[in-house]
């Protein structure tokens, strides 16, 4: 399967319990990764056997929250950071490369 997908099937899992913090944490030396999930009465972390490249993590994501809420638009923040939005969600996408670390933070519109 796809990384991306990979990505995609676990976030699915927990869209519906909207999240506002999905992290991907690179262990370099030991070819690992995890993903964690984050919100109110949510932590969840998977550990992957492999590295997970920043672009199939963020794709992985972004896929699994158009499936949920529907088309997103791009808005380009700086450099490294972009929002993905629409009028139900907001997802900051903020890479920190240097130190391994991709972290999503997700606004939801609708404080329903």
């Amino acid at each position: 399967m796809e990384v991306k997908n990979v990505v995609k099937e676990l976030v699915s899992k927990y869209v519906k319990a909207k999240p506002n913090r999905i992290s991907l944490r690179l262990d370099w030396e030991d070819k690992r990764s995890v993903i964690s999930i984050y919100g109110e009465n949510l932590k969840e972390s998977v550990e992957y056997s492999q590295t997970i490249d920043f672009t199939s993590f963020a794709h992985g994501v972004i896929e699994a929250f158009r499936e949920a809420y529907g088309e997103l638009k791009v808005v380009p923040i700086s450099f490294r950071e972009e929002v993905y939005e629409n009028k139900n969600v907001a997802l900051d996408l903020y890479p920190t490369g240097s130190v391994g670390v991709f972290d999503i933070y997700i606004e939801y519109k609708d404080k329903r």
